[in-house]
C-alpha cells in the first residue's frame, strides 16, 4: 500500500510547481533530501520494539519505498 495525497487542487498544483521551479536546482535537492531525511525520522520512530537493527533496516526501506528490500 503507497499513501498517496490526491486531494489538491489543480491550482495549488500548479502554484507548488511555479514555487518549486523558481528555486535553483541545488536548492530543490536540498530541500528534497531534507524531505527525505524527515520521513525516514519518522518512520524510524514506528519500528516495533525488540527488532534486530537488519530486520529494522528492512522495515525502514519497506515503509519508504513501498515493497521489500531485495536480498
Amino acid at each position: 500500500f503507497v499513501w498517496r495525497m490526491e486531494d489538491t487542487s489543480r491550482e495549488i498544483k500548479d502554484i507548488q510547481q511555479q514555487m518549486w521551479m523558481q528555486l535553483s536546482e541545488e536548492e530543490r535537492f536540498r530541500r528534497c533530501g531534507s524531505l527525505f531525511s524527515l520521513a525516514k525520522a519518522f518512520v524510524k520512530e514506528r519500528v516495533p520494539a525488540g527488532m534486530s537493527s537488519e530486520d529494522e533496516r528492512r522495515f525502514v526501506f519497506r515503509e519508504l519505498y513501498g515493497f521489500e528490500l531485495p536480498h
